[in-house]
């Protein structure tokens, strides 16, 4: 809880000093960020319970 109040109060600090509105990253900023260590991590949880998956890209139209 802590570290959501640290977190929260830093956007607090930055938004005040910079005088910017707010802008929310959305949830999936970290996948669109570094969409390999979600993949990685993906892999090693499928690992550990056993399975193994692939990735493949979509085909778009």
């Amino acid at each position: 809880m802590v570290a959501v109040m640290h977190k929260l109060a830093i956007a607090i600090w930055y938004v005040l000093h910079d005088r910017v509105p707010y802008r929310e990253l959305g949830a999936d900023y970290f996948t669109q960020r570094d969409p390999e260590r979600v993949m990685r991590r993906m892999t090693k949880e499928a690992n550990s319970l056993g399975l193994m998956i692939r990735f493949e890209p979509v085909p778009t139209a």
